[in-house]
């Protein structure tokens, strides 16, 4: 497929299809980071039997993990947004694959366990979207939120298919065998796509180096951007308490649904349901950012998952606990979508790597304050049903922060919006620009 004349940027190479970008990014985030979550839930039981370790030893060193990962996505937000996606990423990739191999080898050791678990940890950003995103939002002007769908779906199915590739790979091999074919995926495959299909386009790499030569950055700093941006403000609460809603409440549906003396086979299902809904929905938002304004279709997702959340802790019954995995499942695959894109269409292009890693690092903290709170909740009330009230509050204060965006400040081949319009675009169809400032501000 050859690129058309709509695109912002020039061709890779006439043979050479732009898709590619997202396609094997999709493969990247398949064997993501989000491996260490499903292996850790696979096998941290034999692990902690082999070693007569108690459980929490493996939660614990998941959770340092998941903090690292957070630190280093922002860490390769700046380096790709400095040096581009390759340069930084490789070693970390292959850092993150050695890491999961190691366990192969891993002594009845807690302080090694430890620190395998915080070599992983930090050179887990390479593994997330946004050294993809950063690439595909470079690339696509005319299709940017479809191409940024199929690259986010990775990341679902990761969370679909690897627990059954984990599963199969164990019964073969036992767990040290898996965490080193699972690692040696996680390594070859994505170090590969780096190494031979990701790169900007010159015109980027081009102006990176200027900056660099001139002792400088290109685009603004994240702190810059904070200080002056509201959006970057709103844009990062509406992710962080959606994220919080929906991974807290991912986490808790199997014992949630088995309180209610529903069967743990149903739960299952209900948490696979909401999974496969997070899927569908990263394609679906994709197709639907190129059409629509991303704050309206984030409101429109993030009000179904307010009431997804009141199905799931509220009803008793299969069917509509089943309805809620969807709704939540829609948030839940549809934040990653929305984020990526509206960075691209209200902060400057050369910032975006860093922006949307500060965002991700949300996603991480969002993610951890869920499941505090939804403990902390049971722990006092004895009972989920609680959770309910401060849950929806945090969605309807996120779409409140969404709407509050206002109209796209860069057009989809990055122009500033503020400085071709004749007036500030103050929504979407409101201001004094040219018809096609217009149809770009709208889209």
């Amino acid at each position: 497929m050859i690129m058309t004349a709509t695109d912002a940027t020039a061709s890779p190479t006439r043979q050479f299809s732009r898709w590619w970008f997202p396609i094997t990014g999709f493969l990247t985030l398949l064997f993501g980071s989000s491996t260490v979550n499903v292996l850790f839930n696979v096998l941290g039981t034999e692990i902690a039997d082999d070693f007569g370790w108690n459980r929490s030893v493996i939660t614990n060193g998941f959770s340092v993990e998941t903090i690292l990962t957070g630190i280093s996505i922002v860490v390769l937000g700046v380096l790709v947004d400095r040096y581009g996606p390759r340069i930084p990423a490789i070693p970390m990739t292959m850092g993150f694959g050695a890491g999961l191999m190691l366990m192969a080898a891993l002594p009845n050791n807690q302080a090694v366990f430890y620190l395998l678990c915080i070599v992983i940890g930090a050179c887990a950003g390479a593994l997330n979207p946004v050294a993809h995103a950063t690439v595909v939002s470079a690339w696509f002007a005319d299709r940017r939120g479809l191409a940024l769908g199929v690259l986010m779906a990775g990341m679902g199915a990761c969370g679909v298919l690897i627990p059954y590739l984990a599963n199969f790979v164990f019964g073969l091999v036992g767990w040290r065998g898996t965490f080193l074919v699972i690692g040696a995926l996680c390594t070859i495959i994505p170090t590969a796509v780096y190494l031979f299909v990701t790169r900007m386009p010159a015109r980027f790499d081009e102006e990176r180096a200027q900056a660099r030569a001139a002792g400088r950055t290109a685009g603004e700093s994240l702190w810059s951007i904070a200080r002056r941006s509201r959006q970057f403000w709103l844009l990062s609460a509406a992710i962080f308490l959606v994220s919080t809603a929906t991974f807290g409440l991912m986490s808790q549906v199997v014992p949630m649904t088995t309180d209610k003396g529903i069967d743990r086979s149903v739960a299952v299902a209900v948490l696979s349901v909401l999974s496969l809904s997070s899927v569908f929905a990263r394609l679906l938002v994709g197709y639907l950012l190129d059409r629509v304004f991303a704050p309206l279709i984030g409101s429109i997702i993030f009000a179904l998952c307010g009431v997804g959340v009141a199905l799931l802790i509220a009803s008793n019954g299969p069917a509509l606990m089943f309805l809620g995995a969807v709704l939540v499942g829609l948030a839940l695959g549809a934040e990653g979508d929305i984020a990526a894109y509206m960075i691209s269409r209200y902060f400057p292009k050369h910032s975006y790597g860093r922006v949307l890693g500060f965002v991700y690092f949300l996603f991480a903290m969002g993610s951890a304050t869920g499941v505090f709170i939804l403990g902390q909740v049971y722990g006092l009330t004895g009972s989920y049903g609680a959770g309910i009230v401060p849950i929806v509050a945090m969605v309807v204060v996120a779409i409140v922060c969404l709407l509050g965006m206002g109209a796209y400040r860069y057009s989809l081949d990055h122009r500033d919006l503020t400085d071709d319009a004749a007036g500030d675009v103050m929504g979407p169809g409101v201001e004094e620009a040219s018809p096609d400032d217009v149809s770009k501000a709208r889209r």
